[in-house]
């Protein structure tokens, strides 16, 4: 079963289907931000990714990925921060995300 979040389902399953996509099968998916909350409004959509792939190649898959979801859900304000696992740059926002954050793969 599948945490409550401020999407429609249909909206998270077009997420995870354009993840699954354009990141590999040991890569994560988390939704964070305003639209975890059930008592917020409005918002973007905030996605926190970790994958093993190279830096050059997330940032293209990235791109890649915000475009699909345009296509699939419209376009609105869409936030993907990519944690590339292989490197040794670390922001803080990586483990409030995935604290505070929903996995959706």
């Amino acid at each position: 079963m599948r945490k409550k979040v401020r999407l429609r389902d249909s909206d998270v399953d077009h997420i995870i289907e354009s993840f699954k996509q354009y990141f590999g099968k040991d890569d994560h998916l988390w939704l964070f931000g305003s639209r975890v909350d059930l008592e917020k409004r409005g918002g973007d959509i905030d996605l926190y990714v970790e994958t093993y792939l190279s830096q050059s190649e997330a940032v293209s898959k990235k791109m890649n990925f915000r475009g699909d979801l345009w296509r699939r859900i419209g376009e609105q304000k869409i936030d993907v921060v990519v944690n590339v696992l292989e490197s040794d740059f670390e922001l803080l926002i990586y483990e409030s995300a995935k604290e505070e954050g929903v996995m959706l793969i």
